[in-house]
């Protein structure tokens, strides 16, 4: 029995395979493998799907805040322009009165909404505040304003905030 274990080891043609037997060429994709690509594939599209929705919301917000400040720089030049007579004029008893936006901005102003507030600083100067608030897509609901001063004998003092 010693002889024929020796004669195993020392045999010259036996070779051990320790390669991966090659794929065929005609050999094709397992269904865990096609499976694995849907989900991948899947997983890309809502992921891009979803950066396309928050970049169409975050550019419909920019579009919408750029109409709602010209508006209220519109209304502020429109301040400056009238006489004192017809500034003194506004009514300060009431907290905000709605107006409608200019028509001028009616074919991009759909679904805005802009409050003047009058309020007396001291004789002859007067604070206007207009505001301008509207509904994104996402019913969240957004404001802009915008102070001028406006004295009787030619202070014109804007700032705006967000």
């Amino acid at each position: 029995m010693g002889n024929r274990g020796a004669s195993i080891l020392a045999a010259p043609n036996i070779r051990v395979n320790t390669r991966p037997p090659k794929k065929r060429p005609d050999a094709g994709l397992t269904l865990v493998e096609v499976m694995m690509g849907a989900v991948v594939l899947a997983a890309v599209l809502v992921g891009m799907m979803h950066a396309i929705t928050a970049g169409w919301q975050m550019l419909d917000l920019a579009r919408k805040q750029t109409i709602a400040s010209q508006i209220i720089r519109f209304e502020i030049e429109r301040v400056h322009l009238n006489e004192w007579a017809q500034v003194s004029g506004y009514s300060t008893a009431v907290a905000g009165v709605v107006q409608p936006v200019d028509t001028s901005f009616q074919s991009v102003a759909t679904g805005f909404t802009l409050k003047r507030t009058v309020s007396v600083v001291r004789t002859e100067l007067l604070k206007i505040t207009f505001t301008v608030a509207w509904q994104s897509g996402t019913g969240r609901s957004y404001s802009r304003s915008g102070t001028t001063y406006v004295g009787k004998n030619g202070l014109y003092i804007t700032y705006s905030r967000s």
